[in-house]
């Protein structure tokens, strides 16, 4: 009778206890009538809890098997004038209910309900202390005779508790520095006592003790006294300060390929300073920085007693930082097209570590309709100063469009500084010898010039920002070297920003604007490739290449000495991946040294589409030119390239 009753679905839960411990003892091998007999009466009990006539009368109402699911509804209220919405509570409070996050996997018996409404009462109690109500009260309702099952919470927050007292004390006895401050910590005298401003103040607490020689300190002990009467609270922070240090030298661990000079170089370290957890973290970053590893840690201290090396209540402690070097060498692979400019294919080769100081050795290959290009690059980065890059590179170069015939080879080199925290400098020297033919001859030029610039970069991606601004200037002035060779003045300004208007970077608005003029010679002597064109797809969309502005009989372009172009782009994020960009540009070039607004400014407008990768956007846009001429502009165009028009 045991053994049958034991395979009941229905009794196992409430009986298997029994059968667990008589399995569970290895030393009965034989039972005796004494026990048969016992565990006959344990069954007869067991029968009446079993089939007991009240809970099977409610389970006739619940219509519920007993191998059923139950099904319930979840309410959740405030039971004084204190509306929880408003307060931010509720939703605090249905995140953190046990029984709306597992609705979607119903309980099998009342009994496990009813635990998740016990564990929804702690959760709401430990949720309304973490927010300062200490005094608070919970009541809940079953109403069982229904299908679903309503539960019901009644919330009664209470009064806002607030900090009265908050003292910091080392367990050792010993002085708290001056800055451990509890405007430092967060923490103001009437301010609402939530336990998550206790806890950051904790943990800044240890940060700022990093940063003032103990980076191992700890919290010893928290005393806390709830006042109910006055709705006030007493907090006594103890710390475990530690050891205190001074950081002694600098070493490296797992370099491979880059040079620890170099590293010591770009640290500027002073050993022997108060130990600073933040003075690490930045050269952390700054290793990082350079993109020469994957990861910079600091290796934990080894406790090797007393080295020698103590000073007056401090000891001294090497800071010993592992690197992961990344893969240096890369290749890469790009293409575009535009109805304007035909395909092209760009392929670059580089190694940014080539002679282990970070230098930058980069080959770009460009294979195009109307343009191929060889360039050579080395960029040496932090030369004879910090934050000051040497570059240099030799340029191969044929472009042949609707103005000119080029063939040309140069060689530049200059530094570049940083300055501030978002400027970057530079000044170059740039020799260059060219064949050119326009519509008027084929000549050869030679110049000499002194390319100047300065960049600001705000932004907060090169290829999709979504916030900042760019600016950038460049004046270089021309020397011809030979007869044919005038000489002239060329500068350009031209600038971008963005703007996130929705969350989540669904709708980011983009504007850029561009002018630049050119002093010397006639437009006509100066030569063709230095002249100011407009249109195509990194100019004004919807116009061909270069048409933009002075045409000859033939209605090539000619180009000018001045030119100005201003677009703007609503970038909106359809999906994760697909976004939609309608945009518009406009501009033109003139004959005269400055813009003089001669000619009205041709139209473009268009519609693009993105689909964002890892490496950037995917450019698909199609525009078409707002006031055609009939006789020169095609009715659309369209471009694919990767990342945003700017």
């Amino acid at each position: 009778m045991l053994i049958i009753l034991l395979r009941n679905k229905s009794i196992l839960p409430r009986f298997g206890w029994i059968l667990g411990l008589l399995r569970g003892s290895k030393k009965v091998r034989y039972f005796s009538i004494k026990d048969l007999c016992l565990a006959s009466v344990l069954t007869l009990v067991a029968g009446f809890v079993l089939f007991d006539p009240v809970q099977a009368q409610s389970e006739q109402i619940l219509n519920v098997e007993p191998d059923a699911v139950l099904t319930y509804e979840v309410n959740i209220f405030g039971t004084s004038d204190k509306n929880l919405s408003d307060t931010g509570l509720m939703e605090l409070l249905s995140q953190s209910s046990r029984l709306k996050q597992l609705k979607d996997k119903p309980p099998t018996s009342l009994a496990t309900l009813k635990r998740r409404v016990r564990e929804d009462e702690g959760n709401f109690n430990k949720v309304l202390r973490s927010e300062g109500f200490y005094d608070n009260k919970i009541t809940f309702d079953i109403v069982e005779d229904q299908n679903p099952i309503e539960v019901s919470f009644g919330i009664d927050p209470g009064p806002l508790f607030h900090i009265s007292k908050f003292d910091i004390r080392f367990s050792s006895g010993g002085l708290i520095p001056d800055a451990l401050k509890l405007s430092d910590l967060g923490i103001a005298f009437g301010m609402v006592a939530r336990s998550e401003d206790i806890v950051s103040a904790q943990n800044q607490a240890m940060v700022i003790l990093a940063d003032h020689g103990y980076p191992d300190a700890k919290i010893a002990d928290q005393e806390t006294v709830v006042d109910f009467a006055t709705q006030k609270m007493e907090t006594t922070l103890i710390l475990d300060e530690g050891p205190r240090f001074v950081m002694g030298n600098l070493q490296f661990e797992g370099l491979k390929t880059v040079e620890a000079s170099y590293l010591l170089k770009l640290a500027r370290w002073k050993a022997g300073v108060l130990y600073n957890a933040k003075i690490i973290n930045e050269l952390r970053r700054k290793y990082l920085h350079t993109g020469l590893f994957e990861a910079v840690h600091l290796k934990p201290r080894e406790d090797n007693g007393d080295s020698g090396n103590k000073q007056v209540g401090t000891d001294v402690t090497p800071i010993i930082l592992s690197f992961v070097e990344r893969d240096h060498k890369s290749i890469g692979l790009g293409a575009s097209f535009s109805t304007s400019e035909g395909a092209g294919t760009q392929l670059f080769w580089e190694n940014r570590n080539i002679f282990g100081e970070g230098e930058k050795l980069r080959a770009d290959l460009t294979v195009a309709e109307i343009r191929q290009q060889f360039k050579l690059g080395l960029v040496k980065p932090n030369y004879l100063r910090l934050d000051q890059s040497f570059y240099s590179d030799v340029n191969l170069r044929r472009e042949n469009t609707e103005a000119y015939e080029e063939q040309s080879i140069s060689t530049t080199a200059g530094l570049e500084r940083k300055w501030r925290e978002n400027w970057i400098v530079g000044a170059g020297l740039s020799f260059e010898l060219s064949e050119i033919q326009d519509e008027d001859d084929t000549e050869n030029f030679t110049f000499a010039s002194l390319p100047l610039s300065a960049r600001y970069d705000s932004t907060n991606d090169l290829l999709d920002p979504t916030k900042g601004f760019r600016f950038g200037t460049t004046a270089t002035p021309y020397l011809g070297l030979s007869a044919t060779s005038p000489d002239f003045l060329r500068a350009e300004i031209n600038g971008s920003t963005y703007y996130s208007v929705l969350e989540g970077n669904k709708l980011v608005l983009a504007a850029r604007g561009k002018v630049g003029m050119m002093a010397g010679d006639s437009a006509r002597d100066i030569p063709a490739t230095k002249r100011f064109y407009a249109g195509g797809g990194g100019s004004i969309r919807g116009y061909e290449h270069q048409t933009v502005g002075p045409l000859n009989s033939s209605d090539d372009p000619v180009g000018g000495r001045s030119v100005i172009e201003v677009g703007a782009e609503a970038r909106i994020r359809v999906t994760e991946d697909i976004g939609l960009v309608p945009f518009i540009e406009g501009g033109n070039v003139y004959d005269s040294m400055v813009p003089n607004f001669s000619e009205n400014f041709q139209w473009g407008a268009g519609l693009g589409l993105r689909y964002y990768t890892a490496i950037g956007p995917i450019r698909l846009d199609v525009a078409v030119p707002l006031n055609r001429r009939k006789e020169i502009d095609d009715a659309f165009q369209f471009y694919i390239s990767i990342g945003q028009a700017f």
